[in-house]
């Protein structure tokens, strides 16, 4: 009795000891590689305005379409984040199908993501993954537009109504500032690639990371190709799973790389990092809601097509020319470098503050606001929105 306790415990702790193991090893492998995904996230951040945006993909037709691919590409914005930009889009003026294919290529692919691939993966499969994130958000985007017969009733005056300023005693027209210098944008570079964006990606990262390190762990080598395949099926099943389960791009490479190193096919694992990242509830929602249920079809019929072609288009492609996609997830601690000790590190130490900074935010007590537009009634001296030395109407909100 004793002695199968005893061994319990043993197989227990060898099986913590190959997960944390794994999840050191991938966090190492992912470290450098996306430590420089995020610095150029950042500076994207600071250096490319929502004017740029809103000037060059404000526009109907095919070109902008075509903008919106591939201004989407590199911004670091998640299914959810991209809401309010593609809807701002919308809003500025831009058609259905811009705002779509804005909606596609933004959440599917974006420097750190590229910068991961490249790390799990190699070369071939982070060009296949950009392309391919590409070319569904421009048939998304050009499927979308022809499909709207609404779409040219739309005028510039009702554009123009929809971004009129709500007028309120606590709106404040924005003030003329001079624009910011190159050093004050860096440190605004710094502070979103390095603080605000990994604590918006942590938790996906430890979700992809964990999953990952547990594939790596514990399935067998062999396992996933004996019970799916490598071929159609198998890419139907990553597509649909994909489609209903809802994964960032930068959180989802990892799971993809652990599936590959146990079995499945290259083409599989990119349908799935296809369609994961660009459907989740929040975006079909929007898309239900401002672009109607017509160009919700099109955009999951579109991205769900794409993804299986393009997987059946990389699996032909490596098996005529002789190139490969191995995944790196899963290697040994030994093997790693100086230098990928040291991302690791770096990453490792940057989702620690990020966790640490989110468990702050929810323990520390919120404070109770009272201003001129709150619920609570207040006692008027002056107006308190204004600035004014009389307020004998009781207040600017009444």
């Amino acid at each position: 009795m004793v002695h199968s306790r005893i061994e319990a415990w043993r197989q227990t702790l060898e099986a913590v000891t190959r997960f944390i193991e794994a999840f050191l090893s991938i966090i190492a492998e992912s470290g450098i590689w996306l430590v420089a995904g995020f610095a150029v996230a950042g500076l994207l951040h600071a250096f490319i305005s929502n004017e740029f945006l809103g000037r060059h993909l404000g526009k109907r037709g095919a070109g902008s379409v075509f903008k919106a691919t591939l201004v989407g590409i590199p911004m670091p914005l998640c299914s959810c984040s991209v809401i309010p930009a593609a809807a701002s889009l919308r809003q500025g003026g831009a058609s259905k199908g811009a705002s779509a294919a804005f909606a596609v290529s933004t959440p599917e692919i974006d420097v750190p993501a590229a910068s991961l691939t490249w790390a799990m993966f190699g070369p071939v499969m982070t060009i296949a993954r950009v392309i391919s994130s590409a070319v569904a958000a421009l048939v998304a985007g050009v499927l979308i537009d022809a499909s709207d017969k609404s779409g040219a009733a739309h005028s510039e005056a009702d554009h123009a109504s929809e971004n009129e300023p709500v007028k309120s005693c606590c709106h404040r027209e924005p003030e003329s500032a001079s624009p910011l210098t190159v050093r004050q944008r860096l440190v605004l570079a710094a502070e979103y690639g390095f603080v605000t964006l990994p604590g918006h990606l942590v938790m996906w990262l430890l979700i992809g990371f964990a999953v990952s390190a547990a594939v790596t762990a514990f399935v067998p080598e062999t396992w996933l190709s004996g019970a799916v395949g490598t071929g159609f099926l198998a890419m139907l099943i990553a597509m649909g799973f994909g489609l209903i389960v809802y994964v960032c791009a930068t959180g989802s490479t990892p799971m993809a790389a652990a599936l590959v190193a146990k079995g499945l096919g290259p083409g599989a694992a990119l349908a799935f990092l296809l369609a994961g990242p660009a459907t989740n509830p929040a975006t079909m929602a929007w898309i239900l809601k401002d672009l109607g249920g017509k160009a919700l079809v099109v955009y999951l019929v579109s991205i769900g097509g794409v993804a299986i072609a393009s997987g059946m288009l990389l699996n032909w492609i490596l098996a005529g020319s002789g190139l490969s996609v191995e995944a790196a997830a899963g290697h040994a601690m030994g093997e790693a470098s100086s230098l990928t000790a040291i991302g690791g590190a770096v990453l490792l130490a940057m989702m620690t503050y990020a966790v640490v900074r989110k468990l702050q935010a929810k323990l520390a007590p919120k404070p109770v606001q009272k201003t001129c537009c709150s619920s609570e009634p207040v006692t008027l001296t002056s107006s308190c929105c204004s600035g004014s030395e009389d307020n004998s109407k009781g207040g600017c909100c009444s």
